[in-house]
């Protein structure tokens, strides 16, 4: 279990000791009150210099005074005179107004200083600008009286603090007793108040008096870490992990973003070795893993989407056996669950289908859905507070007949039914990869909880499909999307569960009903993407061979057959049928892709090799956040491509093949041709906060507490 996602289990800790600290900061003793000045400008000590040195937090000023609008005071003459009439004027934004209160409420000598005002910036330099106060991104804190001498017993904990923990909060700039920080100057932040500015009011005190703290863009809107996981410990083991600088505060940064290496005395990024590789490099000489079989070849069947289990609620969760023998409550590192019970599976079922989705409660990490026994050195979903996320998988049962879910950190857990393998079945047909909509290019988003009819082009003869689904959310809302046979019921069940602002794909095998017609249904007005990789068809010629999960790349380990990150626009080559103990004549595979690391918003395409790279999408990443989604995705020669339009690390988790069925028939129609539409699969999307996810209805009714929790 150490293999998977070592970074994230390293901040656990940290993070753990992070979710208590809201709760007790208000009680920690005040600093001494005498007024103390310390000769010369607000001077961070080193080891503060340090924490914050390698950090960066982009800069964004508010608009210039004209022509958007006017400002009664002239400028730089008096630039208190009069308020701003301004039509970019907002007040302050809700992760400003939180931050204010935090900071007052820990250190409690700390005096309100007021966070909006619309008037031009009070720098003569800058003051064609308006201020940042001026759109809602701005605080005061005041130390002392107006006019009075800096206490630097209390300012400069709390101007230290700010900087020290800049990318975890989201501060872009702090001003303090004649100093300023930038965040955007990698290492050297720091600069002096201008003499230019003594004479008005303003320079009396040089910022003596009180603490200037402006938010990012991200901070302001809550969508830091700061404000997703809570504020961060006064202390916290260090660490040198990789490429990450893992800080005392429990914040980190990722070295290679910048070029550097991570240096381990004191902890931070630094020059000293070669930068990283502009694109993962390829080992020739490093064969993929062993793999080994599960029983037979299976073909596919369609189940009625039904609800295995939620731990949120005893009455949902009675057929998990947990492993600590509890009735009820979350799965962790302490307490793992088994279940037994497939609704609707054939006799002779040796692996199923399913959607899992993980609701985290305090700190990341990630769970493996897997076949009884030991948990392999796998994972199936990947996540972080307060995101939830799913991930589709197929399970081989083993010779326990269940499926347990292991988790590396506390988790609400949920896990819905949706098809089984067994020794009867429809076999799969590949496909494309070929995008069959975008609601994007008709402007027409889907209305929430109306169903939606896709044609996925099937051939006549298919019964079911399978599919990357990928869902914009622009808005704040969080939700979920279930897909189902049109003609069907909804199913209380779901597929993909995605964030305001996010960018959230899903591997889907879903019936189609009588009219070959997919439906959806999302619960909050989306866009939706929906890219084919294949068919199942009953005479389909490839029948599905279940592995032991094995994870057959991982470019952040030495030894693997690719090493570093993903280079912009790398394709990388998987070998599959090369592998020791594989099956021959692989067609296809079922894998797990995640993310690690990556440096910006970015997607990934898996497709057989051979073929240009399509027009389609198999996982979409945000900065610095892993996440995992299934593919099904046909093979070239036996070797699975991937490709990443942006840099990042990559795990791949064979999770099993299709071969073809001793003496199948050729298919009767041809698959539709491969998508040419070249748009990527991560636009820009409207900005909004990471809200919670609603529970869709289920069998057994949920408390009222519950609500925010996800399918």
């Amino acid at each position: 279990m150490g293999s998977p996602h070592r970074h994230t289990l390293r901040l656990a800790h940290c993070l753990a000791i992070a979710a208590t600290l809201i709760g007790c900061a208000a009680s920690s003793p005040d600093v001494a009150r005498e007024s103390v000045v310390i000769p010369g400008d607000w001077a961070p000590p080193a080891a503060t210099l340090a924490i914050s040195g390698p950090q960066y937090v982009e800069v964004v000023d508010p608009p210039p005074v004209r022509p958007l609008g006017e400002c009664d005071s002239s400028c730089p003459d008096d630039i208190w005179g009069g308020l701003c009439r301004h039509p970019a004027c907002t007040r302050a934004h809700p992760g400003t107004s939180e931050l204010d209160a935090y900071i007052r409420g820990r250190w409690s000598y700390v005096r309100a200083g007021g966070t909006y005002t619309c008037r031009r910036n009070s720098n003569p330099d800058s003051c064609d600008n308006l201020s940042v106060h001026s759109i809602g991104r701005a605080i005061d804190l005041m130390i002392t009286e107006i006019g009075g001498d800096a206490d630097n017993t209390a300012g400069d904990a709390v101007a230290n603090w700010l900087i020290e923990n800049a990318e975890y909060i989201g501060v872009q700039r702090v001003i303090w007793d004649g100093k300023y920080w930038n965040g955007s100057r990698r290492g050297a932040h720091f600069s002096d108040i201008s003499d230019r500015l003594c004479g008005g009011r303003y320079c009396v005190d040089h910022h003596t008096n009180h603490i200037h703290v402006e938010l990012s863009v991200d901070g302001a809107a809550r969508r830091t870490r700061f404000f997703t996981e809570g504020a961060p410990p006064t202390t916290c083991p260090v660490v040198c992990y990789g490429t990450a600088a893992v800080r005392a505060d429990c914040s980190y940064t990722d070295c290679a973003l910048t070029g550097e290496v991570c240096l381990p005395d004191p902890v931070r990024c630094g020059a000293g070795a070669p930068p990283e590789p502009a694109e993962a490099v390829l080992h020739a000489d490093v064969a993929l893993p062993a793999v080994s079989t599960v029983g037979g070849l299976t073909r596919f069947s369609f189940l009625t989407p039904s609800r295995l289990f939620d731990t949120r609620t005893p009455e949902s969760s009675s057929a998990l056996v947990r492993s600590d023998g509890a009735s009820a409550g979350p799965l962790g590192a302490a307490r793992s669950g088994t279940i037994t019970t497939f609704p609707g599976a054939p006799a002779g079922t040796s692996a199923v289908w399913l959607n899992v989705a993980a609701v985290p409660l305090t700190v990341p990490g990630f769970l493996v859905a897997h076949a009884s026994g030991p948990a392999p050195a796998i994972s199936t979903v990947n996540f972080t507070p307060p995101r939830v996320r799913a991930n589709a998988s197929a399970v081989a049962l083993g010779a326990g007949g269940g499926v347990t879910f292991t988790a590396s950190s506390d988790v609400e857990v949920i896990a819905d039914l949706q098809g089984a393998f067994a020794t009867t079945g429809v076999g799969l047909r590949t496909a494309g990869p070929l995008r069959v909509l975008d609601t994007r290019a008709i402007e027409a988003p889907l209305t929430a909880n109306v169903p939606y009819e896709i044609d996925v082009r099937a051939p006549s003869d298919a019964v079911g499909v399978v599919a990357s689904v990928a869902v914009l959310q622009g808005g704040a809302e969080a939700g979920f999307l279930t897909a189902f046979a049109c003609g069907s019921p909804t199913p209380a069940t779901s597929n993909v569960n995605f964030v305001g602002s996010s960018v959230t794909a899903n591997g889907v095998i879903s019936a189609l009903g009588a009219s070959q017609r997919l439906c959806v249904v999302s619960n909050v007005s989306v866009h939706l993407i929906v890219d084919v990789t294949g068919y199942l068809v009953a005479a389909g010629e490839l029948s599905y061979q279940p592995l032991s999960p094995t994870r057959v790349l991982d470019t952040r380990q030495a030894g693997a057959r690719y090493t570093g990150r993903l280079g912009e626009g790398q394709v990388i080559e998987l070998p599959l049928a090369g592998a020791p103990g594989m099956p021959s004549d692989v067609r296809a595979a079922i894998v797990s892709l995640a993310t690690i690391s990556p440096g910006t918003r970015g997607f990934l395409t898996a497709f057989p090799c051979g073929l240009g790279v399509p027009g389609t999408s198999s996982l979409n990443f945000d900065a610095d956040d892993p996440i995992a989604a299934v593919s099904v995705s046909a093979t070239g020669g036996g070797s699975l491509c991937v490709f990443s339009n942006s840099r990042t690390h990559l795990i791949v988790d064979l999770l099993g093949v299709w071969v073809p069925t001793p003496d199948a028939p050729p298919p009767t129609e041809g698959p539709p041709p491969p998508s040419e539409d070249p748009e990527d699969m991560d636009p820009p999307v409207a900005p909004g906060d990471d809200a919670g996810v609603v529970l869709p209805p289920g069998d057994a009714a949920a408390p009222s507490d519950l609500d925010a929790g996800p399918t």
